[in-house]
């Protein structure tokens, strides 16, 4: 059986773009990620990282972004986090880096875009911002 030269090259085209797709659903926990995707800069502030597959929607590498500084808020001790200073990197993977401020305690008052680390990792209803 003789298959056309173009169905061939359609083929190739969804089977590449199908194994892209499978690439970029995984999230990697902190714990498994290699040490250079967090680096301490003070006491209460880091600068996290996550890389995806180019294919992955920048809505899902921001919920893995802010699942990465959820663990990283409990492994430390703390129990909210703050995101600024944004870096995103796209090229044949997409990489972001955020500045993380991490809390202790009750609810900081006065803190703009805080995250509750508990409910991030619960899961995405309850992963809203605490203004």
């Amino acid at each position: 059986m003789r298959t056309c030269p173009r169905m061939r090259d359609i083929f190739s085209l969804i089977l590449v773009a199908s194994l892209a797709g499978c690439a970029a659903g995984h999230y990697t926990p902190l714990g498994e990620a290699g040490n250079d995707v967090v680096e301490q800069l003070k006491e209460n502030l880091y600068r996290v990282e996550y890389r995806t597959s180019a294919f992955t929607a920048q809505e899902q590498l921001d919920r893995y972004l802010r699942r990465r500084c959820a663990e990283l808020t409990l492994r430390e001790g703390y129990d909210f986090f703050r995101l600024t200073e944004r870096a995103d990197v796209v090229g044949f993977s997409r990489l972001t880096a955020m500045t993380v401020t991490l809390y202790k305690g009750p609810k900081p008052v006065g803190v703009a875009d805080l995250y509750d680390a508990k409910a991030v990792l619960a899961g995405p209803a309850s992963a809203s911002k605490m203004n």
